[in-house]
C-alpha cells in the first residue's frame, strides 16, 4: 500500500469514528426529543384542541335558543340545540381523558348542567299552546349570565395548557440547538479533515483526471446510455441506465428497449441510414431512443430519454383546449368533434339530441359578482345538473354535459331509440335547479330555459342542429323562461320575427311609439279608486300594438330595458303629479324587471325622477316579482332597504308562484303582497287556488302587509276575496288598462265599485 493511500485509509477511519461517535449522541438526544413530543403531541396539543372545540360548542348554544326564541321553531332546539349539547358533553369526557380535574372544569360542568336545565325550561314555554314570552326572556337572561361566568373557567383552561406546551416547547428547543451545534462541530471538523485530505490527494488526482474525464463521460451523463454490438449484446449501460430500469422495476437492460429493436436496426442499415429516433412506452413510461449506428466501429450507440412529463404535458393541453377551465366539463370544441361523430355512427334504428340549457336571469347575477364569485356558481350549477345526469341512469341513451361560452351549458345525447327519450331528461335538469344554489355563503335561485333539435328530423349536421336548438331555447325565454321547447319549422320564422322586433324597439323610444296604460286598483272597503299601476304599451309601425309579453323578454335580452324602464318610470311619475295636482292623491305603481333592479345606477336613477317630477316617494310603489327577489336574496334586500329609506313603496308581483323562502320574506322591507292571477282566476271553482289565495293573505297580514289581488274578472272572485280580508283588487271587472284621460274621467265621475 502506497504512503498516500495508507494516509487516506487512516484519515477516513478517525472521521468514520468521529462520525459514529456524533451519531451516537444525535440518537441520545433525539430518543429525548421524541418523548418530549410525544408528551405535546398526544397530551398536550389534543387537549388544547379539546378546549376549543368546547368553548366553540359551550357559546353556540347561546346563539341557537336565541334562535330558537325569535322563531319559536321548536325543530331548531331539537335539530341544533341537541347536538351542540351532546358535542359540549363530549369534549368535557375527553377533557377528563387527557387531563386530571380541576375546580375550572368542574364550574364548567355545572354551567353546562345549569344550560341544559335553561335550555329545557325554554323549550317547555315555547312549546306551550299560550307562550309566556316574559319567562322566556328571563330563562335567556340567565342563559347569558351562565355563560358569561363560563367565560374565565374557559380562559384559565387555555392558559393552563399553554404553559404546559410552552414548557416542552422550550425543552425541545434546547435539545435541538444542542444537536445542531454538535453536527456544525463535525462539519467543520470534517471540512479540516477535507482540506487535508485534498491536500495529499492533489497530485494524484491531477494525473489522473486527464485520462478518466473522458472515459468517465457515458458513465456519469445524467441520461441512460447503451452501447449494442452489431450482432445485438449489450457491451455498455451507464449508471443513468440502472437507475431508470431500476425505477421502472425491470431486471435486464435490455427491456429498457424496442421489442423489435433488432429489425428496426436491420431496416436503418437497409435504408442507409445512420441515425434514427423512436418513442415508445415500458412500464408505463414514455421513453424516447435515438439510435447511433457507427459502422466502423462494429457498434450502435443508443441515447434514452424519459419523456412522461412532456408527454403529460402535452396531454393536459389537449385537456385544457377540449374542457372548460372553470367547471372541468368539456366544451363547444369537444362538443362539435363528439356530435359528428354521433351523427356518422348513427343508424337507422337510433338518433342523437342537441340541447341548449340558459338559466334565467344568469346575466343580472353574473355582472353583479366578481369574477371568482361567478366562476364558483357556474362550477356549483355544473356539479348539480352533472350530477342529475349521472343518476338518471339512461339505458337506452347516452347523455352528456358540455359547458359553452358564458352562461350556456350543452346536452348531447346518442344512441337514442327514440326521440321521446329526451324529456325525462330536459324534465329532471329542470327539477334540480328548484332547489337553490348556496355559493360562498349566498343563495342563488335560477330557473331552466331548454331548447332542443333533435337529429336527422330538425338537422343532420352540426351547423343545423345547432343552429335549430339555439332557435328553440331563444323561444323559451321570449316567452319568459322557465320552459322546454323542442325545435319546429315555425321558430326559424319566430328568430327572424324576434330579430326584426329587436330592430324596431331599438327606434321604439326615439319615434315616440311607447305609451303608458294605467289600471285602477280599487279599495274593497271604500270601493273607490285609490291606485293605478302603470303598464307598457309598444304602438310600432311595423307590427302594429304589442303587448308587454312579446318585447319585455327582448328588451331585457338587450339591454334596453335600462332606458326604456328609465322612461316608463319618468313618465308614470309624471303624470302621477299631474293628478295629485288636480286634487287625486292617487299610488302610482310601476314595475321593475330584473336587470332594472341588478343596475348598479337603479337606485339613483330613481331618486333622480321623484326629485326631477316632484313626485313624493311615498306616492311611488315600485313592484317586482317574485322570482326577482329571490335570485339574489341578500342583494335584494340592500336594493330594497335603499328604496325604503328614500319613503319609496314597494310590492311583490305574482306573489305565490315563485319559490320565496318565507325566512326572506321577512326580512323583505315590503309593505304590499300581490296575489297573482293565476290563483284568482279559479276562485269559487277551484278549491286548491282558492286555499292558496287564502294562504297568501293571511300570510301577508301576519307580516303586517296589505294584499292585493289582481285579475279579478267577476262578481263572484270579487266576494270570495272581500271574505277572506283582501283589501284591494284590480282586474277587468272593474277596468281594463286605459289611458290617462280615461282615469280621469273616472275620477271627475267619481267611479267606483257597485255594491
Amino acid at each position: 500500500m502506497s504512503s498516500l493511500n495508507k494516509k487516506l485509509l487512516a484519515i477516513y477511519l478517525l472521521v468514520l469514528a468521529a462520525g459514529l461517535a456524533l451519531s451516537g449522541f444525535i440518537y441520545t438526544n433525539g430518543r429525548s426529543i421524541m418523548a418530549v413530543g410525544a408528551t405535546l403531541t398526544e397530551q398536550s396539543l389534543p387537549r388544547f384542541d379539546t378546549i376549543s372545540r368546547l368553548r366553540n360548542a359551550l357559546f353556540s348554544q347561546k346563539a341557537i335558543l336565541y334562535e330558537y326564541y325569535a322563531t319559536a321553531d321548536p325543530s331548531i332546539y331539537i335539530n341544533q340545540f341537541t347536538p351542540a349539547r351532546l358535542d359540549v358533553h363530549k369534549q368535557l369526557y375527553v377533557l377528563h381523558e387527557l387531563q386530571e380535574a380541576t375546580p375550572e372544569l368542574a364550574r364548567i360542568e355545572a354551567a353546562q348542567d345549569r344550560i341544559q336545565d335553561l335550555a329545557l325550561r325554554l323549550h317547555d314555554t315555547l312549546s306551550a299552546a299560550h307562550i309566556d314570552w316574559d319567562l322566556a326572556r328571563e330563562l335567556l337572561a340567565d342563559l347569558s349570565t351562565v355563560e358569561s361566568h363560563a367565560v374565565p373557567d374557559i380562559d384559565a383552561l387555555v392558559d393552563m395548557n399553554r404553559k404546559v406546551v410552552l414548557y416542552y416547547g422550550q425543552q425541545t428547543h434546547d435539545r435541538t440547538v444542542t444537536n445542531i451545534n454538535a453536527v456544525i462541530g463535525f462539519t467543520v471538523v470534517g471540512l479540516l479533515f477535507a482540506l487535508f485530505m485534498a491536500f495529499y490527494a492533489s497530485n494524484y488526482v491531477r494525473q489522473s483526471a486527464a485520462r478518466k474525464l473522458l472515459a468517465m463521460f457515458p458513465e456519469r451523463s445524467p441520461n441512460p446510455m447503451l452501447r449494442m454490438s452489431c450482432d445485438g449484446k449489450l457491451r455498455f449501460a451507464n449508471d443513468a441506465t440502472r437507475a431508470l430500469a431500476a425505477k421502472l422495476g425491470l431486471m435486464k437492460f435490455e427491456q429498457l428497449l424496442p421489442a423489435d429493436l433488432t429489425s428496426r436496426l436491420d431496416d436503418l442499415r437497409r435504408a442507409g441510414h445512420d441515425r434514427a429516433e423512436w418513442e415508445y412506452s415500458v412500464g408505463g413510461r414514455f421513453l424516447h431512443c435515438t439510435a447511433h449506428l457507427l459502422p466502423d466501429l462494429e457498434v450502435c450507440h443508443l441515447y434514452l430519454m424519459d419523456v412522461t412529463e412532456r408527454k403529460h404535458a402535452e396531454a393536459r393541453l389537449i385537456e385544457q383546449a377540449n374542457h372548460d377551465a372553470v367547471t372541468g366539463l368539456p366544451n363547444r370544441r369537444l362538443f362539435r368533434s363528439k356530435l359528428e361523430n354521433a351523427l356518422d355512427q348513427a343508424t337507422d334504428g337510433t338518433c342523437c339530441a342537441v340541447a341548449l340549457i340558459r338559466p334565467d336571469r344568469i346575466k343580472l347575477v353574473l355582472e353583479s359578482q366578481g369574477y371568482a364569485a361567478s366562476d364558483n356558481l357556474m362550477r356549483a350549477m355544473a356539479a348539480r345538473l352533472s350530477k342529475a345526469l349521472d343518476e338518471l341512469m339512461l339505458r337506452h341513451a347516452v347523455a352528456e354535459l358540455f359547458r359553452f361560452e358564458g352562461a350556456t351549458f350543452g346536452l348531447l345525447m346518442t344512441r337514442m331509440k327514440d326521440a321521446e327519450a329526451l324529456d325525462p331528461v330536459m324534465h329532471q335538469l329542470q327539477q334540480v335547479m328548484a332547489e337553490p344554489l348556496r355559493v360562498e355563503e349566498r343563495e342563488f335561485f335560477f330557473t331552466l330555459s331548454i331548447g332542443a333539435a333533435i337529429s336527422p328530423k330538425d338537422g343532420a349536421d352540426v351547423e343545423t342542429l345547432f343552429k335549430n336548438a339555439e332557435a328553440a331555447v331563444n323561444r323559451v325565454r321570449v316567452e319568459g323562461g322557465q320552459g322546454i321547447r323542442r325545435y319546429s319549422p315555425d321558430l326559424s320564422e319566430h328568430t327572424e320575427q324576434w330579430l326584426a322586433m329587436e330592430r324596431g324597439l331599438r327606434y321604439a323610444l326615439d319615434g315616440n311609439e311607447l305609451a303608458l296604460h294605467y289600471q285602477p286598483q280599487v279599495d274593497l272597503r271604500s270601493g273607490g279608486i285609490i291606485g293605478v299601476e302603470a303598464l307598457l304599451r309598444w304602438n310600432s309601425p311595423a307590427h302594429g300594438m304589442v303587448g308587454p309579453n312579446h318585447f319585455i323578454p327582448i328588451a331585457e335580452e338587450t339591454g334596453l330595458i335600462i332606458p326604456i324602464g328609465a322612461w316608463v318610470l319618468r313618465t308614470a311619475c309624471r303624470q302621477a303629479r299631474a293628478w295629485l295636482d288636480q286634487g287625486n292623491d292617487l299610488l302610482m305603481a310601476v314595475n321593475i324587471s330584473g336587470r332594472q333592479f341588478q343596475h348598479p345606477g337603479f337606485i339613483a336613477m330613481v331618486e333622480e325622477v321623484l326629485q326631477e317630477t316632484g313626485l313624493p316617494a311615498h306616492r311611488l310603489e315600485l313592484e317586482i316579482t317574485e322570482s326577482i327577489a329571490m335570485h339574489d336574496a341578500e342583494r335584494t334586500i340592500e336594493t330594497l332597504q335603499a328604496l325604503r329609506e328614500l319613503g319609496i313603496q314597494l310590492s311583490i308581483d305574482d306573489f305565490g308562484t315563485g319559490f320565496s323562502s318565507l325566512a326572506y320574506l321577512q326580512r323583505f322591507p315590503l309593505n304590499k303582497l300581490k296575489v297573482d292571477r293565476s290563483f284568482v282566476r279559479n276562485l269559487g271553482t277551484g278549491q286548491n287556488d282558492a286555499t292558496i289565495a287564502h294562504t297568501v293573505i293571511l300570510l301577508g297580514h301576519s307580516l303586517n302587509l296589505r294584499v292585493i289581488a289582481e285579475g279579478v274578472e267577476t262578481r263572484e272572485q270579487l266576494e270570495v276575496l272581500r271574505g277572506y280580508g283582501c283589501e284591494e283588487i284590480q282586474g277587468y271587472y272593474f277596468s281594463t288598462p286605459v289611458a290617462a284621460k280615461e282615469i280621469d274621467h273616472m275620477l271627475r265621475e267619481g267611479r267606483r265599485l257597485a255594491a
